[in-house]
C-alpha cells in the first residue's frame, strides 16, 4: 500500500490508533488472563464464575488486590473467594480492566428490621484509634468505652440502619453512635460497647431479639381445609396475613402454587378458576410460611327452584291469618328470605280487599277488609328464581 493510500485509509478509519491499541491489548490480556498463577473464579454479589486476579497486598493478610477484566468492579462488592467473604473498599477503572482492594469480612452483622425480620450484612473491621476513646459518665469511675469501626455494603437494607441500632459482635453488645454514608457503595459504622440486656440473643448474635422477632401467620378466611366448587364457578380466596397478631396488607409477595394445573388455576390475586372435574391442592405462601387447602371441582348442576305457600284458602271479614312459604332447589330445601305481596285475582292489579300487616323471614300475616272477593298472594325468594302464588277468598262472617 502506498503512503498516500495508507494516509487515506487512516483518515477514513473511524477508530484512532489508541483505540486499536487498546482493543489489541485487551484481546491479548483476555487470551492469557486465565494462565496467571493469580487467576481465580469467584462469586461477586452472588454472580458465580467471575474471572479475576487476586494478589497479596504487602504484609496485610486481611487485605488483597483484585483485578477483573470483564466484570466492572464497584465499591461495596462482596467477593466470595476460598470460602471467605471479602468487601471491596477501593476501585480504579483502568479502562482495560478494573482493579481494587478487598478486605476480609470477619463476620456477619445481624439485626431485626421494623417488621421484625432478620437482616444480615458481612462486615470488615477497621482499626481506628481516633474512635476508641469514648467516656461514659454517671459512674463512680470515668472509664473509656471501647469503640469499633466496621464497614458494610451499602444497599436497601443497610441504608435503613440508624443511630442507636444495637448489634451483637463477638458475644458483646454494641450501639451505633456514628454513621458515614458519604462513600459510594459503603457504609462505615462507629460502634460503642454496651451492656447486654435480656432481649439480646447471644446464640443467634442478634440484639433486641426476644419479643421483637417477626411471627407471621397466614390464614384463608373463607376456606378451612377443603372446599367444593362447580366447574362453572370461581372462588376468590380471602387471605389474612398477620405479624405478631397485627393484620398486614396482603401484597404481591403472596404466591399461589397448584398441585394439579389441569384441574384448576389460580391468579396472582387468589382467584380460583376450575378447568375440569377433579381435586387439587393449592399452597399459599408468604416468605417462609405457607398454608395448603384442597379444592374439589364437581360437575355443574342445573338449578330447579320451586316455592310453595302454606295456609288457609279463605279469610273472613276483618280477621287475620298467617301464611308460610318454603323454597327448594332440585327438591332440596333452601333457607332464603321471602318477599310477599297481594294483588287482585288478575294477578297484577293492587287489591283493597286485604293487606299484609307483617312479614318476616318466610312468613306473613294478612288482614281481610269487609268486602267479598278473591285475592292472590305472591311470594318469591331473594334471588327471584323461586316463585309461587295462592288464591285466597275473602268471606263474610256469616
Amino acid at each position: 500500500m502506498s503512503y498516500k493510500a495508507y494516509k487515506s485509509y487512516l483518515s477514513n478509519c473511524k477508530t484512532t490508533v489508541r483505540d486499536r491499541n487498546i482493543a489489541h491489548t485487551k484481546q491479548v490480556m483476555n487470551s492469557t488472563f486465565s494462565q496467571s498463577p493469580s487467576y481465580y473464579q469467584v462469586s461477586i454479589n452472588g454472580d458465580d464464575n467471575q474471572e479475576v486476579w487476586i494478589t497479596d497486598d504487602g504484609d496485610i493478610r486481611e487485605q488483597k488486590n483484585i483485578v477483573a477484566m470483564n466484570h466492572p468492579l464497584k465499591m461495596g462488592d462482596l467477593v466470595v473467594w476460598k470460602d471467605r467473604t471479602w468487601l471491596c473498599n477501593h476501585v480504579d477503572d483502568m479502562e482495560l480492566y478494573h482493579r481494587g482492594v478487598i478486605l476480609i469480612c470477619y463476620s456477619t452483622l445481624k439485626w431485626l428490621d421494623d417488621q421484625g425480620e432478620i437482616k444480615e450484612a458481612p462486615f470488615s473491621f477497621k482499626s481506628d484509634t481516633s474512635s476508641n476513646f469514648g467516656i461514659q459518665e454517671g459512674r463512680i469511675l470515668m472509664m473509656p468505652n471501647e469503640r469499633r469501626q466496621i464497614t458494610i455494603q451499602k444497599n436497601n437494607e443497610t441504608e435503613k440502619i440508624k443511630k442507636n441500632r444495637r448489634f451483637i459482635i463477638d458475644g458483646r453488645a454494641w450501639k451505633t453512635v456514628g454513621i458515614n454514608r458519604l462513600i459510594d457503595g459503603l457504609i462505615n459504622l462507629t460502634l460503642e460497647e454496651q451492656d447486654l440486656i435480656p432481649a439480646d440473643n447471644l446464640e443467634l448474635e442478634i440484639a433486641d431479639y426476644n419479643g421483637n422477632i417477626a411471627d407471621y401467620q397466614l390464614r384463608v378466611l373463607n376456606v378451612k381445609d377443603t372446599v367444593a366448587i362447580e366447574e362453572n364457578q370461581t372462588l376468590q380466596l380471602n387471605i389474612e396475613l398477620t405479624n405478631n397478631s397485627k393484620v398486614m396488607e396482603v401484597d404481591d409477595q403472596i404466591t399461589y402454587s397448584v398441585a394439579d394445573e389441569t384441574v384448576l388455576r389460580v391468579s396472582p390475586t387468589g382467584l380460583v378458576t376450575p378447568l375440569k372435574k377433579g381435586t387439587s391442592k393449592i399452597t399459599i405462601s408468604f416468605r417462609n410460611i405457607s398454608q395448603t387447602i384442597q379444592v374439589n371441582v364437581t360437575s355443574s348442576t342445573t338449578n330447579n327452584y320451586s316455592a310453595h305457600i302454606t295456609g288457609d284458602d279463605f279469610i273472613k271479614y276483618n280477621m287475620t291469618k298467617s301464611f308460610t312459604c318454603s323454597f327448594k332447589d332440585n327438591g332440596v330445601a333452601r333457607q332464603d328470605k321471602a318477599c310477599f305481596w297481594l294483588t287482585e285475582s288478575d294477578g297484577s292489579t293492587p287489591t283493597t280487599l286485604a293487606s299484609i300487616i307483617e312479614q318476616d323471614g318466610q312468613a306473613c300475616k294478612i288482614k281481610a277488609n269487609n268486602k267479598k272477593g278473591r285475592v292472590i298472594l305472591h311470594v318469591e325468594n331473594s334471588t327471584r328464581l323461586a316463585y309461587a302464588t295462592k288464591e285466597i277468598e275473602i268471606k263474610s262472617l256469616l
